[in-house]
């Protein structure tokens, strides 16, 4: 338009010059006419002159109109830019797993005057920058800030019936976004505002958001990348389901629940594996889905193609993630190589503890990490000579209901709570053959004090002489006699003991084993016969860095790593049950001095009626943190310092086991008001849980690891460790590593698992939702059974071995008795520090006219 009124004011001069050059002529060449025809000449040269500026004016009109027009388009979708960008930056503090923070401005002026505050964090005034398109076009800017609603406080509830994920639960936050778009070159007008806010802008525009932070485990199965479920026997999941990627499902799966997907269709099979259900992916529309793939799905069941679920950032488990950064428990492996002199010596482990919660229940207000000391550290290396308290709870002959229908079905009956036993009984009847027959008539000559006094005195010096030991005791080295077990633990003189019995019960006392000695029987201050008893170490360090190296006396070795090759792979176990204990009464030696224990790791809650009898609970032993709802604990190593481990063939990993009972509070309590705590362990290398978990006085809990191996009961051998050579099943480390421990054993477990999983590629099948956790034996049809949630959120980034189908050295299939735990679908049942995705939904878009 601009060009087009340039050519017409040209053509108009032209024709202007010629007039003028006709009436010259004319005057030359007339003389009479000469008065008239120089005032039609001025006439007509005013009347084109006054057409010529009428012409002028309105093709500037116009282009100040076409001008306003582009700003106003221009600065409308800058500033919606910018609305949606900030948008974008908020939404992805809720990604991961935290809420926006700050004070916004107090007014729009505020982010345009510098004596007033701009606001400070998340809902701080914060400008972006546009192009104007072309060198000659001034560029714009949009200035946008955050006001928070309900003064910032979520809305706990449920996803509103109709849409997406309808009645799970969620807390749902408001914000209210405000942008103003100017044009540079009218900057300065920004710092005219007066009483007028916004004065000078040329877009005002306003969105309203809601962001609902959803929990993670009130899915069944959710994935961000392709689901697949092809289950060798009929399965069924009583839970959501949801993929970011692509469904791919045999016909042997039943969900009930609504399944979600961010892809377009539904598939029968991935890959050309001829072992699925047919060769090349064959898409299978909604509509046409029960006839096609038979399983029980109706439509409504159904949402294809929706919105792709926001999700936790891949780091979120490193050491500088959420998890690590709220953690009550942080430890580090920190392992000798197995070939190093001091390997048996050195602490392979750092800890450090927080308390988040004080005893009223409120939280600490400037929460500090402390360190365990040397000592401290030293003493969770071995085995834990137990109080005639705890050794006295009797042992029950727990079962479950293999009616799933059943609250029993995965917990237990009558749980066992017992946490050692004796090795004889109280009235010797049981004792080793070569001393039965001298040792009890000696000790049955004494009178109950002197029996009260030499029992005492000779479990002194006992925990005196293994907290002495440089390297750990293996739990088995406790049958040895004298020296050959415990070293030192030698008796010359026992006080209060007249000098008649004085002989004679220091030689029985002599040949005795250390589980002997703690098994002593005596009566306590109520005249009851108690007696004591060994529980396992707490922390052990399992594995060798290669296979020539033979000074580890326990190994695992991974058979799927290393392109199914294997590994040997380097453990730290933590068992759960001589935790709990050791924080409780617990033995360490400072330079000379025994010192107890008590509440270094957590600090506990009062014992409490309303849990289970003999539980940690009902005996003052668990945690009192409710801090994200309950405790958690973090597992690392530097990467830093072992390169290994930052790479995708990490050797390192971590093993939990003897979890039957967490230390956290159950669902009937005094302290947290019968709002339940429970445990989550989370790590960035692998995770290897063993046995029953969480089947006694049952709580939330969660595993959240870079991969995630399930080993049966059958897996834990005399020593009590995890240990297993170069083939299926794990082995007995008291044989030479060369006795296998046979077939699994039932496992139950109770726990939500989030951990990384392999991706099908060509032929290479990932194993599925039924492989997502790693198997190492001989299951055949025996059951594992599961409560739980499945959540992954890619493939794992350490430990990444992949499916190698079973049989051969790898393992065998279970009876997966697998499902969803309804109780998660009450938020007081979730797992502390549960992960949440994010969804947000617009509410309004609105643009102001008022300057």
């Amino acid at each position: 338009m601009k060009n087009n009124a340039k050519k017409q004011l040209i053509l108009q001069k032209d024709s202007l010059s010629s007039i003028k050059c006709w009436f010259l002529s004319r005057l030359l060449n007339t003389d009479s006419e000469k008065g008239y025809v120089l005032v039609i000449a001025i006439a007509l040269l005013f009347g084109l002159a006054s057409l010529v500026l009428v012409y002028a004016r309105s093709s500037r009109i116009e282009q100040v109109s076409n001008t306003a027009a582009v700003d106003s388009t221009s600065g409308f979708y800058g500033a919606e830019a910018a609305l949606n960008e900030r948008a974008n930056e908020i939404t992805k503090i809720y990604q991961s797993n935290s809420v926006p923070s700050g004070t916004s401005p107090e007014s729009t002026m505020a982010c345009f005057d510098n004596s007033i505050s701009d606001g400070t964090g998340d809902y701080q005034c914060k400008t972006y920058q546009f192009s104007g398109g072309d060198s000659e076009r001034s560029g714009y800017s949009a200035t946008t800030y955050v006001l928070e609603k309900n003064e910032g406080v979520g809305n706990v509830g449920n996803v509103p019936p109709g849409d997406n994920h309808a009645g799970l639960n969620m807390i749902e936050y408001g914000h209210s976004i405000i942008a103003l778009a100017f044009k540079d070159s009218d900057v300065q007008q920004r710092q005219q505002q007066g009483s007028g806010q916004g004065r000078g802008a040329i877009a005002i525009l306003q969105m309203d958001i809601k962001n609902r932070l959803i929990p993670l485990f009130q899915f069944a199965a959710f994935y961000k990348d392709d689901l697949e479920i092809f289950p060798g026997a009929t399965m069924t999941l009583s839970g959501p389901v949801h993929t970011n990627g692509d469904l791919y499902i045999g016909n042997q799966l039943a969900v009930d629940g609504d399944v979600t997907t961010a892809g377009e269709d539904l598939f029968a099979s991935k890959g050309n594996d001829s072992a699925k259900k047919g060769n090349n992916p064959s898409p299978v529309s909604p509509s046409n889905y029960n006839s096609q793939v038979k399983t029980p799905f109706t439509i409504t069941d159904l949402r294809v193609g929706i919105d792709p679920l926001g999700l936790p950032e891949p780091d979120f488990l490193n050491s500088s993630g959420e998890y690590f950064t709220k953690a009550d428990i942080r430890i580090k492996f920190t392992p000798t190589g197995t070939n190093q002199s001091t390997y048996g010596e050195d602490i392979p482990f750092t800890i450090e503890v927080i308390e988040r919660t004080q005893a009223n229940n409120s939280p600490v207000s400037a929460p500090v990490a402390v360190s365990l000391t040397s000592a401290q550290r030293h003493s969770l290396r071995q085995p834990i000579l137990v109080s005639e308290q705890l050794a006295s709870i009797p042992s029950s002959s727990e079962s479950f209901s293999n009616s799933t229908s059943n609250k029993f079905y995965s917990k237990a009956q009558n749980p066992d709570f017992s946490t050692c036993k004796p090795i004889y009984k109280a009235d010797f009847s049981d004792m080793r053959k070569n001393i039965k027959s001298a040792f009890p008539s000696t000790w049955n000559s004494l009178t109950p004090q002197q029996k009260r006094d030499a029992a005492q005195f000779a479990h002194q010096l006992l925990v005196t002489r293994v907290q002495e030991e440089e390297s750990p005791l293996k739990f088995t080295d406790l049958d040895l006699v004298g020296n050959n077990g415990v070293d030192g633990l030698t008796f010359t003189n026992i006080p209060n003991i007249p000098s008649s019995l004085q002989t004679n019960l220091v030689a029985k006392l002599n040949s005795l084993t250390a589980n002997e000695i703690a098994a002593l029987p005596y009566p306590d201050a109520s005249g009851n016969t108690v007696q004591r008893c060994f529980a396992p170490a707490p922390l052990t360090d399992i594995g060798r860095d290669a296979s020539n190296h033979n000074k580890p006396p326990f190994r695992f070795f991974n058979n799927r790593e290393n392109d199914n090759n294997g590994r040997d792979m380097r453990l730290l176990q933590i068992n759960i049950k001589s935790l709990t204990i050791w924080n409780y009464e617990g033995i360490y030696l400072d330079g000379s001095q025994l010192k107890s224990a008590n509440q270094l790791l957590f600090k506990t809650a009062p014992a409490d009626n309303k849990a289970p009898a003999n539980s940690f609970q009902a005996l003052g032993m668990a945690a009192r943190d409710t801090s994200d709802d309950g405790l958690v604990m973090y597992l690392t190593i530097d990467s830093n310092s072992y390169t290994n481990a930052g790479g995708n063939t990490s050797p390192y990993g971590f093993a939990i086991v003897e979890g039957n009972q967490l230390p956290g509070l159950g669902s009937d309590n005094a302290f947290n008001l019968n709002d339940p705590t429970g445990l989550t362990i989370a790590s960035d290398q692998a995770v290897y849980l063993q046995g029953d978990y969480n089947t006694r006085n049952k709580q939330p809990a969660s595993i959240l690891s870079d991969s995630l191996n399930v080993l049966s009961n059958k897996c834990f051998d005399p020593n009590k460790v995890i240990n297993k050579e170069n083939n299926m099943n794990c082995n007995d480390s008291t044989k030479n590593n060369n006795n296998s421990l046979g077939n699994a054993l039932q496992t139950v477990m109770n726990v939500a698992f989030l951990a990384g999983n392999d991706e099908t590629k060509g032929s290479q099948y990932n194993g599925g939702l039924e492989n997502y956790p790693r198997l190492h034996e001989s299951w055949s049809g025996i059951p594992l059974r599961y409560r739980g949630s499945f959540v992954s959120l890619g493939t794992p980034n350490h430990v990444n071995g992949k499916w190698p189908g079973t049989g051969g050295k790898f393992y065998n299939a279970p009876n997966r008795q697998w499902d969803y735990d309804t109780e998660f679908n009450d938020a007081k049942n979730l797992p502390p520090l549960t992960p949440r995705f994010s969804a947000m939904k617009q509410e309004s878009f609105i643009r102001s006219f008022d300057q």
